[in-house]
């Protein structure tokens, strides 16, 4: 245990919905999707009904907006107390699962487990383990925070990206998937694809999973082990949540708090399923040439001796300057040539520039969209101007992150919309009070043909008895 202390981890006890749940209607995609189209989350609504969902626990960000956030809230939270005391989810002994999911562009692996929130830094100058890769958008931590503090779980769409060029800690788990127990294997609403769950606590194979993980670690000569692939926003409110609940709790009982932790998913940047794509910028409620000149006015205050040219076509890509930010709109269509950069990412002087100009302009409002075809719609309305962003390479975002610290925010994305992460896996952020003596569990049957449940409870509060089969 010490050894995965040093190293920001803890396998934990996970909780997943019980047997009789439609698991097809259980996971929804990561609320950070799908910002500016309704017509999704309605239809998401309509798929779930009144069925027991991670929908009705979580909060999708296309409603931070509205006047009822507040009771949303609070009705996700008590949707939460229900799931736990009616017995929606089962609880696992403690250890990893390992997750396969396919994609309508390809499978990944990883694995899940919780990390140590005092190791989860933002000021990459003090070197944390965890270090966090982009800049926040302060407006959407307050309703993260309050979902999470007073909350009885958590189920994060949070994924860590291992540098890890060789795939030396997580290929052999999956090469040996068939000895583990399979705890799901379903189907995903919306053109998710599937994904597939085995869980492993056998002692032996997580103490290699932590060697592998300490050797890796070894090799970082900046002493980073996990960047922030997705979830920068509810990694940060789950560490504010625990920094201001902190000192409330008897030094003594901090180690074991659960609100020390985070539940992620860990995945290998290398992973052939893993792809860096770009976030494009969309802003609402403005005049597409007089911002367009504004901010070439600002980028040159910068210095970087921007010029704008329109164009045509496919000729927007056509171009000799080392760095071009692509604009489009349903009025123009083109590109700022930046002729004397000062930054490895284009994304860093639009970011500043756009939040200067945005101070100035009330109306106007910026989202983020991750996708070309939902970008290609949004620039074809009205008083929206879109800038379609260049993408990272894989070689570039740990050395990036270690020199810039933290990157614009949204600086890049794993994966398409549909990719995300769905919620599936959950977490207590309370103490459960075991209402029989903690026995040791038996080991997992390896899978046959059908995913098997997960350990009976008494409600979830209770451990496994001896001999108690999966």
């Amino acid at each position: 245990m010490n050894k995965s202390k040093n190293l920001g981890i803890l396998f934990p006890e996970i909780l997943i919905p019980g047997k009789k749940i439609n698991k097809k209607k259980w996971p929804v995609i990561a609320c950070d999707q799908f910002t500016s189209n309704m017509s999704y989350w309605d239809k998401t609504s309509k798929i779930v009904g009144n069925s027991p969902s991670t929908l009705h626990i979580m909060i999708p960000e296309i409603f931070l907006g509205e006047d009822d956030i507040g009771e949303r809230i609070s009705h996700a939270k008590e949707t939460m107390a229900t799931y736990v005391t009616d017995g929606v989810l089962v609880r696992l002994p403690r250890g990893v699962i390992l997750v396969e999911r396919e994609t309508p562009f390809g499978t990944r692996v990883g694995i899940m487990l919780a990390v140590d929130l005092d190791q989860y830094d933002s000021d990459h100058t003090k070197k944390p383990l965890i270090r966090a890769t982009e800049q926040t958008v302060k407006e959407r931590l307050p309703s993260r925070m309050k979902v999470r503090d007073g909350a009885i779980l958590e189920s994060p769409h949070v994924m860590l990206m291992l540098n890890d060029p060789t795939d030396s800690v997580i290929t052999e788990l999956h090469r040996t998937r068939g000895n583990y127990t399979k705890v799901y294997d379903t189907s995903l609403m919306q053109g998710g694809g599937h994904i597939k769950g085995w869980f492993i606590d056998d002692a032996d194979v997580l103490e290699t999973l932590t060697e592998t993980l300490a050797a890796l670690l070894e090799k970082s000569d900046d002493n980073m082990l996990f960047a922030v692939g997705d979830g920068n926003h509810t990694l940060a409110s789950a560490k504010q949540v625990w920094e201001n609940h902190k000192e409330e709790i008897p030094e003594s009982e901090r180690e074991i708090s659960p609100l020390k932790y985070a539940l992620v998913e860990v995945v290998n940047l290398y992973d052939k399923g893993i792809c860096l794509h770009p976030i494009h910028r969309m802003l609402f409620n403005v005049e597409a040439p007089n911002f367009l000149r504004s901010l070439v006015a600002e980028l040159n205050d910068m210095g970087l001796d921007a010029k704008m040219m329109y164009t045509r076509g496919t000729s927007a890509q056509n171009s000799n300057c080392e760095q071009n930010l692509f604009f489009e709109s349903r009025q123009a269509k083109g590109r700022i040539e930046i002729e004397s950069p000062k930054h490895k990412l284009t994304a860093i002087p639009l970011t500043l520039a756009l939040d200067k100009l945005l101070e100035k302009l009330p109306k106007a409002q910026i989202d983020y969209i991750h996708g070309d075809e939902e970008f290609d719609q949004l620039t074809q309305t009205h008083g929206c101007l879109g800038f379609r962003m260049e993408k990272m390479t894989k070689d570039q975002l740990f050395s990036l992150v270690a020199e810039y610290g933290v990157l614009p925010r949204k600086a890049f994305s794993l994966g398409e919309a549909q990719e995300k992460r769905y919620y599936y896996e959950c977490r207590l952020l309370v103490n459960p009070q075991n209402d029989e003596e903690e026995s040791e569990p038996d080991d997992p049957k390896p899978e046959t043909n059908e995913p098997k449940e997960a350990p009976k409870k008494s409600g979830i509060f209770r451990k496994r008895k001896k001999n108690e089969s999966m």
